[in-house]
Formats: C-alpha cells, structure tokens, sequence
C-alpha cells in the first residue's frame, strides 16, 4: 500500500495506556510522567487502524532536566510482538526539539520504554507526536512573487502554486525536494494550474538521489502539454530515495514570447521498507521491459538516442564497424581526413614520427622553425635559458636593455623604487618636476587644490584674472549674463554700440530693413543716389543697358583696335574635299583656311569665355600631327583639358590594338566614380610585375611563391605553404610595378622584359588546380598543392589555423588530374 508522503500528517492516538500519569484529550498526548522506583516505565500508544509513518517527535516538559537519558521506541502489530525501532542511550535535550525521522514503516501500537536506572526519582516528557513527516525542505532556481512561492508546493491548496520568474528566453529551472530519510517512493504525481493557460513545463526530467551525492534518471518527459485543474501521476518500481530534482528544461511560453513555468501542487507516495513490513509474502512480478514500457528498464527502438532508454542487442549502431558499413562507429579508410569517421589502429598517420617521414606530426630537426613540424624535447630552444646560451629564451645581463633577451627576476631594475635608487621606476622628490621620475602619492601637488594652496592646480578667487589659476565653478564671470550685469559676456542694450558689449537678438539693430526703417543698413529707393544707404537689387540702374560707343573704320585698313571692332563676319559655303591618314587636310576641305608658314598658329582665337569653338555632325574640334600630339590644352590654373559627353564617354583614347598604348598619364591620376577594366569576367584581375628568382618555366595559372631572395617570386612546390604570393597571368586588367623599359616609345607597344612575370594578386584568374586532395566543386577553399604550381582542395588536416594558406576559392570543378579553372583570389 502506497501512501502519501509528501505532505505532513501527524497522526491522532486512539488510546494511551501507561503507569504514570498521562495529559490525553481528544487524540493528542500533551504530556507524561512517572515515578522511576528504580524499574522500567512504558508508555504505549494505540491508533485506530494500521498506520504508516516515518518521524517520532517527543517534546520536552516544562522541566527539561527530568526528560529521560536512556530510552527506546517499539512498534506493534498486536500488542504482544514487539519490535525496537530506535534507542537513546545517555541523551541530553538540546536547542532543537527532538525527533527522528526514519524510512517509513508499519504500525498500529508504538510504545516509549524508559529505564528507571538513571538517577531520577522522576521522569517526564512533553507532546508526543507520530506523523508523516513530508517533505523537510523546498529549493527551487526562482520564483515569480510573493503568491507563486515554493511552499505552495505542499499546502494542499489547489489557488496558487509555485511559479518560475518569467524570462525573456528559455533558462533551465529546477525544483528539489529532501523527505529528511530515505523512503520506498513509487509515485509522482503533479497538478496543473486551473486555467486555459496552464503554463505547465513541456519538457523536464526528474532525478533522484539517496545521498545527494550520485543522482539517477527517474523520469523524462518531451513536448507534454496539460488540461486545466488535472492531476498527472508517475508509476515506477520502489526506489530508495531521499532527494528529488525536478529539471526544467522547456518552460510554457506566454502570448508575448515570454518564457515561464507553473506547477500547483507536488505529491510524492511511499510504501514500507520490506525489511520493517510485518507481511512476509512474495514480491510483485518485476513486468518485462520494451519499447513501449518500463520494466527494470526501458528498451531503446532501433537507433533510438533518447536519454534513460537502454540499446537492445540486435540495434543497428552495434553491428561491426567497417570504411562502408556504420556500426557504433564508421571507420576510416587509410589516411582519410573526413569528420565523423575513426581512425584505424594500421592507419599510415598513427606510425612512429620521424624527421624524415611523418606519424601523427613530423618531427623537426634541431632548431628547425619550419611550419607543421614538432619541436622535440631534445631540441637546444627547450633547454635551460641562461645569459649565454639560449633556451626558450635568452637571459639578460643584470641592466642590459639588449632586444630579444628576458629580464631575469634578480635585475635591479624590478628592486623597489626610491628617490635615489632606481628600480623599475625612480621617485621623484616632493615637487620635483625632473624628466623620467614617477610623482608619488605624498607629492604635495596630489593634495586638494584651494585658492591658496596649490593642488595639481590652483583656484582663482572670484574675478581673479591671474596666470595659473584654475576658474571656479562659482565664479561670477559664469553666471548668467543680463544687460545691467556680466556673466561671461556683458549683454548690451537695445541700439548700444558701446565697445566691449555682446549685441542682443532683439536689437532693433538686427531687424529687417526698408527704405523707411533701418536694420543693419537702410534701403535706397529706386535711382536714389543718397549717402549712407544700400542699393537694392531691383534698383533700374542695375539692368539698363547703356548705348554702345560710336565707331567705324575701313575694313581694307590692317591697323586698327580689336577692342573697338562693331560687327561680325561670317562665311557660308558647301564644300569638304575627302582625305584619309595623319596629313594636313586640302584647303577646299573649310570655307576658311589659315595657312602659317613661319613658326606661329594657323588659327588663332580668344574670348572672354571660350577661345575657340567647333561643332560638327561627327567631331567638333579635330587635330592631326604628323610627329607631335594632335591635341594639346594647356590653363594656368584649370584643367588643361576638359571633356564632356550626354550620352557617350567623356574620353575615348581609341588604340590600334590590345598591346597598343591608349592612355598616358604623367603624374597621379584621381577618380571619383567607379573604374572598370577588363572586358571579361575570367581574367579581370590586378597583377603586380614581379622579378623571377629561379629558372623554372612559369606557365599561366601557376602558383608563385616568396623568394628566399627580397622581391622576387618563384614557383611553389610546396603544399598548404602561407608564402603564396598570387597566380602568374598573361594579361590582367590592372597591372602594377611595371618597368619603364618595357615602353620603348609612346608610339610603340610595349614588350614583357626577361626575367619578370604578371602576378595575379586580386580578382577572377584562371590557374592550374589538382584533384588530389579531392574532387573540387565550385566554392571550395584552394591552398598550394604538392604539383609545383598547382592548388588542390583544403581538407581537415589543414585545420585553418593560419588564414594565410588559403589563396583561393574555386569557380571550376576538377574531378580528377589537373585542369586550368576560374578561381577568385584571396587577399
């Protein structure tokens, strides 16, 4: 029989039966005593059915000094077996009342033996109580407020409950429970809140220790939802159990997103220890485990990987392990660096490490600093540092402030600091203001400033105006300024033009002026030519024109004003005789035709605005030159040229061919807008020209490393190697670092010099890339492969602890051999 435990319950006796005299009325035993005569005393409770129970308390009197020293607790079935349960030998009454709480037991008579042996001439006692003692003690991670607290767990009431605090994102929240004993507990049970909102945990595991020390899985429940006002109960085999944790981990979420848990009313049933049960008959059959219920266990479905479940032996995940097949584990092939597979025990990477071939790591020669190896500890850097050889590190000399060297701990630089022996710092005198000396803390200067002791600084008095005087937050010179009184400034008074007065916003002064009323200035009417006023803009005089000069002349004269010339000239007539090439043009090829034959302009114009001006259907302005430049602009202080178009390029400097000069610029060149080159995606790139330093054949795509040899470049043959520089390229959008000897004339393509190669550094390029590390896809990571020039995929081994590896990302995909792909490159 399961009873509740959970709860305390004290229960009443039926009848009390003793020698001495007992207080008894109405179940309770208030009080007892008796004369000691030198036998046994017994006092012996009867209960009105079998009873269940795990604590005594027995109270002192009112004279504690004649509660018993040796006394003994038996219980009974019938009256005449009796069986000890708990015994006191030479026991003093303490601060606490005393009790004892024991695992749960059967009974229906208890009775308290007394020894009279113990040098009373009389014994008593106080209330004596047999109860369910319930649970002792509550902790829980939180609680809401003052009406959702944790002994509302316990209370038998169905209104409030105990209540997680409501959080903005799911925390884990707990709930443990002591009973004070260990106890056969077989049944859980717990109450919903009465509300459509019920707000009960969706998923918790319970927890059960005897010892608070090693804690087993008891429960476990997922995505579990609850009825208003309901009562759910947990079955399982008696346990032994004293401490109880129930584990939130999915709180109830709330309309606003909120996180929270509520349980109303926690019960916990026992049954009696088997040892102390007077019923002697066979034990309940253990039920047979499986998938679908408990038993001594329950078992796992096949692959199942929920917690408290037990694997049965014909799950898959215990099958042997092979490289194709999964058992617990799936095994790796030789050398295979894939996640999620185990390395077997002839794997060629778990073989002795050497210098020469590689295990698990490769070792490194002595002092070797060469990337990827393992320092061994016979190498000279892990021996002992002094201050002539090095270890880990080098020891500096006592003083010595050499770059690279440890200061050793016996350095009288790091000795404590005084005023007149240095150590890490030296001090400096009270006042002194020498270079390199550390202020102390008793330097008077460190001491609150006042307007007649100096500080770090001194304060002026009010209106002081002395050098070195720090203004005070009381200064009048602060306060608010007025017309009759200064602050920082002294206001002045409407139309004051005293010196030293700040004007006011509502100066009459300030406000808008007109011919009648003055503001700043006063307005002059139209055509008044008044002292002291300002012309307005619609002033007439500012938009008649005036009549021109009288002039003329012959036109057959060569001598006379250009200034003064009155009319215009223009010339009208169909004609433009074809030519081709860099030649003069024919002179019916223009109405007009100026022909120089000294060293001057054949035409020649100026204006205030623009020079010269010419418009046509297909060029505007055309120059040709058969040695010098066709066009040239030059300015004093703008642009010596300046280009425009609506709907085309501002500036197209057309070449005859790909390798044919198009632009020169002479000094920096600036751009606002954007810069496009490249007329493809595949090869758009900015290249460096960079020296050789070996005489290897560089074909496009190759990787180039480093030269041990200050800038210069080679072919890599190393793989994963930090050192890349970029991919050798023909061609590239943007080339840098190019040589002036590689332009023999403006009018001549350039050559490529011996001894240099374009260097992709950045953009979209075709190189030579390897499947040996594995097929490459379009996306993967690319570092330098064991091929001399070639990338290949990065795999784990690489781990990406150094960025510097990785030089590309592919945009080709490489099944097996080596191909030519677009990769994007790394900076």
């Amino acid at each position: 029989m399961s009873i509740r435990i959970s709860h305390p319950s004290v229960y009443p006796f039926l009848e009390v039966r003793s020698e001495g005299r007992v207080q008894f009325s109405d179940g309770v035993l208030e009080s007892w005593e008796g004369a000691t005569g030198g036998g046994v005393l017994s006092l012996t409770g009867l209960f009105g059915s079998d009873i269940y129970f795990n604590q005594i308390r027995l109270l002192p009197g009112i004279d504690p000094s004649v509660f018993p020293a040796t006394f003994r607790f038996e219980i009974s079935m019938d009256g005449k077996i009796w069986e000890p349960i708990l015994k006191e030998t030479g026991f003093v009454v303490g601060p606490v009342a005393p009790q004892w709480i024991f695992p749960l037991i059967k009974a229906r008579y208890i009775k308290l033996v007394v020894t009279g042996d113990q040098g009373k001439e009389l014994i008593a006692t106080g209330r004596f109580e047999v109860l369910v003692a319930g649970v002792i003690d509550i902790k829980t991670s939180s609680e809401l407020d003052r009406l959702w607290v944790k002994e509302n767990l316990i209370d038998g009431r169905a209104e409030y409950g105990w209540s997680s605090a409501l959080r903005s994102r799911n925390q884990e929240e707990s709930i443990e429970l002591d009973l004070g004993s260990v106890n056969r507990v077989s049944e859980l049970r717990l109450l919903s809140k009465n509300d459509a909102e019920t707000f009960f945990p969706s998923s918790f595991r319970v927890l059960y220790s005897d010892d608070h020390i090693t804690w087993h899985h008891l429960i476990e429940e997922n995505g579990f939802f609850a009825e208003p006002a309901t009562w759910y109960r947990w079955r399982f085999l008696p346990l032994n159990i004293r401490y109880l944790i129930i584990q939130i981990r999915e709180n109830a979420r709330t309309r606003e997103g909120k996180f929270i848990s509520q349980i109303v009313e926690v019960e916990l049933y026992a049954t009696a220890d088997p040892v102390e049960r007077q019923e002697r008959g066979l034990p309940e059959p253990v039920p047979h485990s499986s998938v679908l219920r408990s038993g001594i266990v329950r078992l796992a479905m096949d692959g199942e990987v929920k917690e408290g479940v037990v694997v049965q032996g014909h799950d898959r995940r215990l099958r042997a392990a092979t490289t194709d097949a999964r058992g617990i584990v799936e095994l790796a092939q030789d050398g295979e660096d894939r996640e999620g597979v185990v390395v077997q025990g002839h794997d060629r990477r778990l073989k002795p490490a050497s210098e020469d071939m590689p295990g698990i790591v490769r070792l490194a020669r002595n002092r070797e600093q060469r990337a990827g190896h393992a320092v061994q500890s016979s190498d000279d850097r892990l021996k002992k540092a002094t201050v002539d050889s090095e270890g880990v590190v080098e020891l500096a000399e006592p003083g010595e402030e050499r770059g690279g060297v440890a200061v050793q701990g016996n350095d009288p630089r790091l000795k404590y600091s005084t005023e007149k022996s240095p150590g890490i710092v030296q001090l400096a005198g009270d006042g002194a203001v020498e270079p390199g000396l550390a202020v102390q803390a008793s330097d008077h200067r460190l001491r609150l400033a006042t307007t007649e002791a100096v500080g770090i600084l001194r304060f002026a008095r009010a209106g002081e105006q002395a050098d070195f005087a720090a203004v005070q937050g009381s200064d009048p010179r602060l306060h608010d300024a007025t017309a009759e009184r200064k602050g920082i400034v002294e206001l002045a008074k409407d139309g004051e033009d005293r010196e030293g007065v700040v004007v006011q916003g509502n100066d009459r002064r300030l406000r808008p002026a007109s011919e009648d009323m003055p503001g700043i200035v006063r307005l002059a009417p139209g055509g008044s030519e008044q002292a002291g006023l300002a012309v307005q803009a619609s002033d007439p005089r500012l938009s008649d024109a005036r009549p021109p000069l009288p002039h003329s002349h012959e036109y057959a004269a060569l001598d006379h004003d250009f200034n003064s010339h009155p009319g215009m000239i223009r010339l009208e007539r169909a004609t433009g005789k074809a030519y081709e090439g860099h030649v003069p043009p024919p002179v019916d090829h223009a109405p007009v035709t100026g022909v120089n034959s000294g060293d001057g302009a054949g035409v020649a114009g100026r204006g205030q605005a623009e020079g010269v001006i010419g418009f046509g259907h297909r060029h505007g302005v055309r120059g040709i030159s058969d040695k010098g430049s066709g066009s040239v602009g030059q300015s004093f202080s703008g642009a010596g040229g300046y280009f425009s178009s609506a709907r085309s390029y501002d500036v197209v400097a057309a070449s005859q061919g790909e390798d044919a000069p198009g632009l020169f610029v002479g000094g920096f060149g600036r751009l606002e807008g954007a810069l496009y080159a490249g007329a493809q995606a595949i090869g758009s790139a900015l290249a460096v020209s960079l020296p050789l330093n070996a005489s290897d054949v560089i074909l496009p795509g190759d990787a180039l490393i480093a030269s041990v040899v200050d800038g210069m470049v080679q072919k890599c043959q190393h793989r994963g190697s930090p050192k890349v520089v970029g991919i050798a390229v023909e061609s590239a959008a943007v080339v840098l670092g190019m040589p002036d000897e590689s332009f023999s004339s403006l009018a001549e393509p350039f050559s490529r010099p011996e001894g240099r190669v374009l260097v992709a550094v950045a953009g979209v390029v075709p190189a030579r890339v390897s499947a040996e590390g594995g097929p490459v896809e379009p996306g993967d990571l690319l570092v330098s492969s064991f091929q001399p020039g070639c990338l290949e995929k990065i795999s784990g081994r690489d781990g990406g602890s150094e960025p510097g590896r990785i030089v590309a990302r592919s945009l080709g995909t490489v099944k097996k051999g080596e191909a030519l792909i677009p990769v994007v490159l790394r900076s």
